[in-house]
């Protein structure tokens, strides 16, 4: 399977932005400002990155492809993300956190409706957002079904893409997503242990000037983020993923 570059976005925000209560603890780090996600786009476009969706087309990626992938299903992805993207016709998914639709803060159906009508592509991002690899077989495939089932209900669409919550995953939790009917799984970093086959991500945090972004077009990794990252494996890997997100979360709420 090729692998294009994926970049994950988040939240698409301004001063104004309206801000789900829903969201997690250090949702903010993933926020970028309109203004850089215009520029962003905007280098994309003049630099000639052709961007698409991988859905049947894997094989025939461009060394310039880019893949854009925004998580949650806030509602600013519409209101700031969609106008850009229509702007310079690329195409996105948008992963829709199923039981979250129509809250204060996020998309309802008229919303996806729309961004499906235009080409987005619409995925789950689980049924209640919650890390699977701490949750049972059942609860995983529930999460995984739930989700496919009440977006396709209501949207009257296949929904075969899925972004697997949390950053958090691991083989078995890739073999049940395919077995509940997902034909293209995104993750966040890869595993390193992960034999599964499915698309990593690279997700734009807040604070990215447009030459940090353009580092990660080029292939690149201040070394910084790359002694970050090892950091992180690691604890994860000596504590588990369960634990460090408990840690990570409750650091974050330290004001």
């Amino acid at each position: 399977m090729n692998t294009p570059l994926v970049l994950m976005y988040h939240g698409i925000v301004t001063e104004w932005t309206v801000l789900p209560k829903e969201r997690e603890a250090g949702a903010d780090l993933y926020d970028v400002q309109l203004p850089n996600f215009q520029a962003q786009m905007q280098r994309l476009s003049a630099d000639g990155y052709k961007v698409e969706t991988v859905n049947g087309n894997s094989e025939n990626l461009s060394p310039k492809s880019v893949v854009l992938t925004f998580d949650d299903g806030e509602m600013n992805n519409y209101e700031h993300a969609f106008p850009v993207l229509k702007k310079h016709r690329f195409p996105a998914y948008f992963f829709i956190i199923a039981s979250r639709v129509g809250k204060k803060g996020y998309m309802g159906w008229d919303e996806l409706r729309a961004l499906h009508a235009y080409g987005m592509v619409i995925g789950s991002h689980g049924f209640s957002h919650e890390i699977l690899t701490n949750l049972l077989d059942t609860q995983i495939e529930e999460e995984l079904k739930a989700s496919k089932r009440y977006l396709e209900y209501n949207l009257k669409i296949p929904i075969d893409a899925l972004s697997i919550p949390r950053g958090f995953c691991d083989d078995k939790v890739i073999r049940m997503a395919y077995e509940a009917g997902y034909k293209h799984i995104f993750i966040s970093e890869r595993p390193r242990k992960l034999q599964s086959e499915c698309y990593s991500r690279v997700a734009v945090k807040s604070g990215w000037t447009l030459r940090r972004v353009q580092q990660t077009l080029d292939g690149q990794t201040p070394v910084i983020e790359e002694v970050t990252g090892m950091s992180k494996r690691i604890i994860k890997r000596v504590f588990g993923e369960g634990v460090y997100d408990w840690v990570r979360r409750s650091l974050l709420k330290i004001k």
